[in-house]
């Protein structure tokens, strides 16, 4: 029986960051990587090292990686910015395409897949073969700035946005997570639901309905948008982490990797 071995690559975005990483390999030629959501890290709570382990392999190869300001990153919080992150993302991509690989997938949980959309938006994808995301940030200002659930409205409370441009700092309760100015002044103006996704490029998108961190109307509204390419599967009355219902996440995403041709 095969087994699965962990290396450490070093990968360095365009900027000099490291970017903290573990290449989960069984010598497969598809290779899927995992980037985590805020205040989290490269094994997004153990769901993703559980989904590397016991889902994707030995089919796939796969690797899980730390965006600046989280896990072994050593940068602070508060200087983590989208633009940074998808500095991150891309490095990654461009380590991934230098190995050879016959086929890439993408799986992006929560705000994970906003810069994954911000990303495509500008990058080349085409030799990326399928893509999921698991409860998706799409708007910065639904799911933070003007929330329309109960998470964002904890520490995004300001009576105008206007008090944004001088705070110093937010910080997301129940963690050591700060947000910065800079990356406050991003979520004011990134739009990330304004991606047109390719339609060459397959998207299953799975959320909870009962989601009180990220609204579930909001992946609604985008598949709509982007209906030919992008393909939603709604997980009745669970919340961010999927609740009971992880294992039928786990596998609808290695079965909608599993099915491709």
């Amino acid at each position: 029986m095969r087994r699965s071995k962990e290396i450490t690559p070093t990968i360095k975005a365009a900027d000099g960051h490291a970017v903290k990483s573990k290449l989960l390999s069984n010598n497969s030629n598809k290779l899927v990587l995992l980037s985590h959501g805020i205040a989290s890290n490269k094994d997004e709570d153990g769901d993703f090292t559980n989904l590397a382990e016991n889902w994707l392999a030995p089919e796939f190869d796969s690797i899980r990686f730390d965006f600046r300001g989280h896990g072994e990153s050593k940068l602070a919080t508060k200087d983590m910015t989208v633009s940074g992150e998808i500095l991150d993302l891309m490095a990654v991509v461009g380590w991934a395409r230098q190995r050879g690989y016959s086929k890439l997938y993408h799986i992006a949980a929560s705000f994970g897949a906003s810069v994954a959309l911000l990303a495509a938006s500008r990058f080349r994808f085409d030799d990326f073969s399928r893509v999921v995301f698991w409860n998706p940030v799409t708007s910065y200002v639904n799911t933070f700035v003007h929330a329309k659930v109960e998470w964002g409205r904890t520490f995004f409370d300001q009576k105008s946005d206007d008090e944004l441009a001088y705070r110093r700092g937010t910080r997301i309760p129940e963690s050591s997570f700060t947000i910065g100015p800079q990356m406050v002044m991003e979520l004011l103006f990134y739009k990330p639901e304004e991606v047109v996704w390719s339609r060459d490029l397959p998207l299953l998108i799975i959320h909870g309905d009962a989601d009180t961190y990220v609204p579930h109307s909001d992946a609604v509204a985008y598949q709509k948008r982007n209906r030919k390419a992008v393909k939603l599967h709604t997980l009745s009355g669970v919340d961010h982490g999927f609740d009971d219902k992880l294992d039928d996440a786990m596998r609808m995403t290695a079965e909608w990797l599993r099915d491709d041709r």
